[in-house]
């Protein structure tokens, strides 16, 4: 089970005490009951922090790590008005969803990876018996078409980590993210889900619409969709509407829904319909991408063992006919 169903799970049951009426330190010991791991001894922290008169936003913020910053931010907005059960629910249904997408990426990387391993190894078979065997050369046979894979794979995975504590790399780590086919365009739909979402939980939890448009804006997860959506902040600060202030960039059915939601009253309502659709749309898409990313990766390989065959070819047969 990943850390991310775990803590949906633990979202889910303190949901369920908090509805039910139970105080949160009560409710915590509840849940840590039926906890185990790494999750529970943060659980445990969390109840101490709070039993010495801290909030559950102040003790959830010591464990940055575990509880992305969409969840603090909304549960620090939940304990202020008192909707605590309403957004330990939403956040569960969150956090399955994420989990959910990222599962099929990672069932559609594992066959490939599998392949192109078994693939360099393959390959370097005929090499080694012609040129004769050596297990340094053999090695560094495979490992050298593997290098294709584990070099952009550990700058991604450098970008990515350094992403968060340095301002300069998200914008071009986003906006080159955003340009890779159907991966590009899933992602896009997935922070606006983020937005939508976002919006919605904390709409519906009291909080302001000034600071909702704010704290939306922080929760997209990526710089060039956030811009497409600051507008809405300054928009409802200078008086107007937070749809008046969005990007025209962004899909007309979103900003008249946006519309229709400032217009009726029910931005909770319609917020939430916007992250419904775009999140469908972005599972649609991840989908999509894992379904075809394994016959990309099959594509390469067949030509890469072409590329080798047709060399092993030139060498036996190039040298038989120099004679």
């Amino acid at each position: 089970m990943s850390s991310k169903t775990r803590l949906a799970q633990a979202y889910y049951d303190l949901s369920v005490m908090m509805d039910a009426g139970v105080p949160i330190l009560r409710s915590l010991d509840i849940t840590i009951e039926g906890r185990q791991g790494y999750i529970k001894q943060v659980l445990k922290r969390i109840r101490e922090t709070i039993s010495k008169g801290s909030s559950l936003a102040e003790a959830l913020d010591q464990h940055r790590n575990v509880f992305p910053q969409l969840d603090r931010m909304l549960i620090e907005a939940a304990e202020t008005s008192g909707a605590l059960g309403l957004s330990f629910k939403m956040l569960s249904e969150w956090h399955e969803f994420v989990h959910r997408i990222t599962r099929q990426l990672q069932m559609g990387l594992i066959y490939p990876v599998l392949i192109l391993h078994m693939g360099a190894f393959i390959a370097a078979v005929p090499t080694a018996v012609m040129g004769g065997f050596t297990p340094w050369g053999f090695a560094m046979s495979v490992l050298h078409p593997l290098l294709y894979l584990y070099i952009p794979a550990a700058v991604v995975i450098v970008f990515v980590l350094l992403r968060d504590r340095s301002a300069l790399l998200r914008w071009p780590l986003d906006f080159f993210v955003l340009r890779i086919p159907v991966l590009g365009q899933a992602v896009y739909h997935m922070s606006v889900c983020r937005y939508a979402k976002a919006f919605a939980m904390m709409y519906a939890a009291g909080v302001p619409i000034t600071e909702v448009t704010e704290r939306a804006t922080r929760a997209t997860g990526n710089e060039i969709i956030a811009r497409l959506f600051a507008g809405g902040k300054e928009s409802v600060r200078a008086g107007g509407l937070a749809w008046e202030g969005y990007s025209k960039r962004l899909p007309p059915q979103y900003l008249h829904l946006f519309q229709i939601g400032e217009e009726t009253g029910e931005l909770d309502k319609t917020a939430e319909k916007i992250a419904e659709i775009s999140g469908d749309r972005a599972d649609l898409l991840f989908t999509e991408f894992a379904k075809w990313l394994p016959k990309i990766v099959y594509f390469a390989i067949m030509i890469y063992l072409a590329a080798k065959v047709i060399a092993l070819w030139q060498q036996v047969y190039g040298s038989a006919l120099s004679f």
